[in-house]
């Protein structure tokens, strides 16, 4: 292997990119147009233009990758994962190029890619499924005779997909249509089918997947077991490895079923075999197969810090004809590792998306801390793609000590600016109590809303908008020029003044004055926000040279606290061991109030029109659902917040709609 093409972007990209240089191997990277700046771009030896457009007409087109590798010479190519890395198609279009291909032959690949089939295959094998059929026909009819025989709850899910994406949760024959028609189209968007299959849900499970690892030579491997319970709509957010709190039987039994699930489809390559396990606890509990993903995970390198092995360096080893370097006897597990996927979302508003531009990024760093980012500093988060930035983790001699280092590292050390993020979602579920005794299933978010809905506590808030208005007087004091302020600032630093500053949840207030030489900062806003900031308050502000960041090291009553500080036009953002806040930067005369009035339903990201569930003059409840908008390759469905009467209909299924556009204009019901 001469030279290595990635067929990806983002972290996977420069995962794969880093371990091929580390070879020796040469690399090629690949870019859509929109990811030009991106940087697995130039950190590849070459990099070639995909085109511009959606996925399908970048990085999902298997000719334009094709034509890549030719272009550029290249004799190897890896997929990395999503996009085509389960597609049998790429794989068969490798070998007819006289490419390596990095990954399992294609007819493992389709053996498991349908995932209906998949059960009956590994089922043969003696590995236990559960009872599932696929949906071969849009008559109603004929769905809920089929959902019958396997029985409520149960999941609607993609037969070519994966992911969380195409599944739907159906509790009764009611709700049964839609959830195919809705799963269904998500599948075709994502996975270029729409065939989906019916399976028993499983309430309240744990999700436990074993990395196998096989060679071209007969050697299949476990690498241990990963735990993946904790998700939002079907997709990971937290994994750890080895599970916590399984019986040693039940946790043999998944390395073995996991190993006869790859001998069954003459398995090369490094994959992943996942389980639904009922029950939470170690006693009575039972795991049947879910899937096989046939290609790297999201979550390897928990694995990788627990075992010692570099699993893209061994799928590199593989693809090249070489034998596995290890026995089974001779793989050990050694402590805990736990990721997170820090993705741009706001949990609290049902994970919705957050675009932007990466103003400011530093990664945390230091002993046992890892982390893949696929952005930096000046990169740009569209709705084009998923949402994942990077993934953030880190290692241990006991799960413990793994989640403090973790949760550390989301507080302080890391500095992200420009994007809003789940961090404090993911900081929340690593000191929940739940969490640190193990008892984690699929369900923990929606028994746990009060971690999603976490955010900084009042006093760490009104500290970081001291912080922020302090730097602010520093840097008028100074005379540097803050671009984007308001005309109306005053530069007058010992009069008293007042910033207004908007978190993206509350507007605070913070006057600073000085009387008789002593510092006064007074921090108003609502609820827990309007307590004094303290009685005794020192500070100490250092600015750089251009005066746009710096430190406030701030004291009250005796606690003394360093916050670092940068503003980015009327953006100013805040960082100490505590956390990070983000602020928007008003005049002391008010900014405008913008946003969506009563009786309007507005875009609240950029996206495409799915469906459009109302008609003019139809008369909705509270709650009901008004537009369906597809963004970062999920359905959102925009919903009523009152009862109302439709007046206006302004979009349609198909059209392309920015933030803050008007998509239906509604008044009160009487």
């Amino acid at each position: 292997m001469r030279r290595l093409l990635v067929a990806n972007r983002g972290e996977i990209a420069r995962r794969v990119l880093a371990a091929a240089a580390a070879l020796g191997i040469e690399t090629v990277a690949v870019f859509a147009e929109d990811d030009r700046g991106s940087p697995h771009v130039s950190e590849a030896d070459q990099a070639v233009l995909l085109g511009a457009g959606p996925p399908t007409d970048t990085y999902l087109d298997l000719e334009k990758v094709l034509a890549a590798a030719r272009l550029t010479g290249a004799d190897a190519l890896h997929p990395g994962y999503g996009f085509l890395s389960e597609d049998p198609r790429l794989a068969e279009g490798c070998a007819a190029a006289g490419l390596t291909w990095v990954g399992p032959p294609p007819a493992a690949m389709a053996a498991m890619a349908h995932k209906a089939r998949a059960k009956a295959t590994v089922a043969a094998a003696g590995v236990p499924v559960l009872p599932g059929a696929v949906v071969g026909s849009d008559d109603p009819g004929h769905q809920k005779e089929l959902a019958e025989t396997v029985g409520y709850p149960l999941l609607v899910k993609a037969s070519a997909g994966g992911g969380g994406r195409g599944m739907r949760l159906v509790e009764g024959p009611d709700a049964l249509a839609e959830a195919v028609a809705a799963a269904r189209r998500e599948a075709a968007a994502s996975f270029g089918s729409d065939e989906v299959f019916v399976e028993r849900f499983v309430p309240s499970p744990r999700h436990i997947e074993v990395q196998v690892v096989a060679d071209q030579h007969g050697n299949v491997l476990h690498l241990f077991d990963r735990e993946c319970s904790i998700q939002r709509r079907h997709q990971k957010v937290v994994e750890e490895a080895p599970a916590a709190h399984v019986a040693e039987d039940l946790r043999e039994q998944m390395w073995s079923s996991a190993v006869a699930a790859a001998r069954a489809v003459d398995y090369e390559g490094v994959g992943t075999v996942e389980f639904v396990v009922g029950g939470a606890g170690p006693d009575g509990a039972a795991a049947h197969f879910l899937e096989m993903n046939t290609r790297l995970q999201v979550e390897h390198g928990v694995t990788e810090l627990v075992t010692g092995v570099d699993l893209v360096e061994l799928q590199l080893t593989v693809a090249d004809g070489r034998p596995l370097p290890f026995t089974q006897d001779e793989v050990l597990v050694g402590g805990h590792a736990i990721e997170v996927r820090l993705c741009a979302e706001r949990p609290r508003e049902d994970h919705r998306p957050t675009p932007g531009r990466v103003l400011h990024a530093q990664w945390p760093s230091g002993e046992g801390i890892r982390v893949d980012a696929g952005v930096e500093t000046g990169s740009t988060v569209t709705t084009t793609y998923d949402s994942l930035l990077a993934k953030v983790m880190a290692v241990g001699d006991r799960r413990a000590v793994a989640a403090a280092r973790l949760r550390a590292a989301l507080s302080g050390p890391l500095e992200l600016d420009g994007v809003e993020t789940n961090r404090q979602m993911l900081a929340a579920v690593l000191g929940e109590d739940d969490f640190g005794a193990g008892r984690t299933t699929t369900d923990y978010l929606d028994a746990h809303p009060e971690v999603v809905a976490a955010g900084l506590d009042a006093r760490t808030r009104r500290r970081h908008a001291a912080a922020a208005a302090l730097f602010l007087e520093r840097t008028r004091i100074s005379g540097s020029v803050v671009p984007g302020v308001p005309p109306s600032w005053r530069n007058v630093g010992h009069a008293q003044h007042q910033d207004h500053l908007t978190d993206g949840d509350d507007r605070l207030s913070v006057a600073v004055a000085r009387p008789a030489g002593r510092l006064q900062v007074v921090v108003e806003g609502p609820g827990d926000l309007a307590a004094p900031l303290g009685a005794a308050v020192r500070a100490a502000v250092a600015a750089t040279r251009r005066g746009l960041t710096g430190t406030v090291d701030l004291e009250v009553d005796g606690v003394l606290l360093r916050h670092r500080v940068r503003l980015h036009g009327p953006v100013a953002a805040v960082n100490s061991s505590e956390g990070q806040s983000t602020f928007t930067v008003g005049s002391e005369f008010g900014t405008e109030e913008t946003g969506a009035a009563a009786g309007e339903c507005r875009a609240p990201l950029p996206g495409s029109v799915v469906r459009v569930l109302v008609a003019e003059g139809d008369a909705v409840e509270d709650g009901a659902g008004l537009v369906v908008l597809e963004a970062m390759k999920m359905e959102h469905t925009l919903r009523a917040t009152a009862g109302c009467i439709v007046r206006r209909v302004l979009v349609t299924a198909g059209d392309q709609v920015d933030a803050g556009d008007l998509l239906v204009v509604a008044e009160a019901a009487e």
